[in-house]
């Protein structure tokens, strides 16, 4: 196994789907609907990678990256979300987001960005450092 992986979405379709291409890296994805949930995954277990939607339906998705990065600065969190104004984009940047891309998105994206989540410290505005 390469680590445990955090799905957090209010669509159960898109936690389905990146479920399905996150585990066939050989990852172990747990799934959860809203940020509180997603913060008490985060008490439990060490996670390599959060999948973070923006919008979800008990927080907005900035308080809870924020919240990730207090306890778990080393988790990288990848941004996804359907409103990927360049404003929501700098911002997550700005607040600790590892990467950050639009719905809907492909399953060569994702698993490249899980190969990257392995080998690489960060990932700011468009290049690797």
């Amino acid at each position: 196994m390469n680590g445990n992986v955090l799905v957090v979405d209010d669509d159960k379709l898109t936690c389905w789907g990146l479920e399905k291409i996150i585990s066939s890296q050989n990852f172990f994805v747990t799934t959860v609907n809203n940020g509180s949930d997603a913060l008490s995954e985060l008490g439990i277990r060490n996670y390599v990678s959060v999948f973070l939607d923006l919008n979800l339906p008990d927080v907005h998705g900035f308080d809870v990256l924020r919240q990730i990065k207090q306890m778990a600065p080393e988790t990288k969190v990848i941004v996804i979300t359907a409103d990927d104004s360049a404003m929501n984009k700098k911002q997550a940047y700005e607040e600790g987001a590892f990467y950050f891309f639009g719905k809907p998105f492909g399953t060569t994206e994702i698993k490249e960005i899980m190969k990257t989540c392995l080998t690489t410290q960060q990932y700011r505005n468009g290049a690797i450092i």
